[in-house]
């Protein structure tokens, strides 16, 4: 028994609508028919006896009904709307019409009404990926470290993606510059999920720790105190918070696992944030000494 239905995963860039819907066209001429729509995939069923023309419209509706009904007085038939503002409609094909009988838009200006509309869309959400990679720029030059890189470098690409679509949707004329869209938006969406991922993952392996410590006296002067162990997953920037408080002068270290001194500092008054230490992976500690009373605090990130 042959297969009565079947879901198809494909990807368009806004600006390959017209793709879309030729191939919309071209499933219901092999007797698929669009049954629902959806930004990710589209599901059919398969009627041979009957054969569609496809529109999609790009718009933000207030009043559905209406909307519907406008359509329909002009023979369209309504399928569905996708949660992003694209609506799909169709029309019995007559081979005996003209091509024109099946353009959703009659006129040159209602074509490029939508198109604004989407670019309009288009420009702000690159905007907004543009203010994001500038915040994230600006975070690594302060406080330089691998997830936030990835994380500027991934924003950069979306906003360079978005407004490109923007720009060919304000000139749909350039039909060249559509090239290559449809294989580069699923290269675009995977390298999204996987810069996101592997920066959110990046972020939970880094080590994070905050201690602190003090005594009114001491009996017995303290030296090389290994107070806390930690370990580096990746090698990268890390940031070492120090503050001491102490009446005589307090070491604080920190050392690899074989012993060498990565950071050191003594002092009886001291209080830096964001000391970076670059860390190649493996295990360290942090050390103490001091001789008298003292409070000492000292976090990384």
């Amino acid at each position: 028994m042959s297969k009565q239905s079947k879901r198809v995963f494909r990807m368009y860039a806004a600006w390959n609508y017209q793709k879309e819907i030729d191939d919309l066209n071209s499933a219901s001429d092999k007797g698929w028919q669009l049954v629902k729509a959806g930004v990710f995939s589209c599901k059919f069923k398969k009627n041979n006896n009957l054969r569609y023309r496809y529109q999609i419209d790009y718009n933000s509706i207030t009043d559905m009904g209406r909307y519907i009904e406008t359509f329909r007085e002009q023979g369209w038939e309504y399928v569905n709307s996708t949660f992003n503002g694209w609506h799909y409609f169709r029309k019995l094909y007559d081979p005996s019409q003209p091509e024109e009988a099946y353009e959703i838009f009659t006129d040159r200006q209602s074509l490029e009404e939508m198109n604004r509309r989407w670019a309009r869309f288009a420009f702000i959400l690159g905007a907004i990926e543009g203010l994001m990679a500038l915040a994230e720029g600006i975070w690594c030059i302060d406080k330089p470290r691998m997830p936030s890189l990835i994380l500027a470098l991934m924003c950069v690409l979306v906003s360079a993606f978005l407004i490109r679509g923007g720009l060919i949707m304000r000139n749909p004329d350039s039909a060249h510059r559509r090239k290559g869209s449809a294989a580069f938006l699923p290269v675009l969406l995977g390298t999204v999920v996987i810069c996101g991922t592997l920066s959110c993952v990046l972020m939970i392996m880094r080590p994070n720790f905050s201690m602190a410590s003090q005594a009114d006296s001491v009996s017995t002067p303290m030296v090389d105190n290994r107070f806390i162990d930690f370990e580096v997953r990746y090698p990268d920037n890390y940031y070492l918070d120090v503050d001491i408080d102490a009446e005589a002068p307090v070491t604080i270290s920190v050392l690899n696992a074989e012993g060498n001194m990565v950071y050191t500092v003594t002092e009886k008054s001291f209080h830096e944030n964001g000391i970076r230490l670059w860390l190649p992976a493996g295990k360290y500690w942090v050390s103490s000494s001091y001789e008298s009373g003292y409070e000492i605090k000292c976090s990384l990130d």
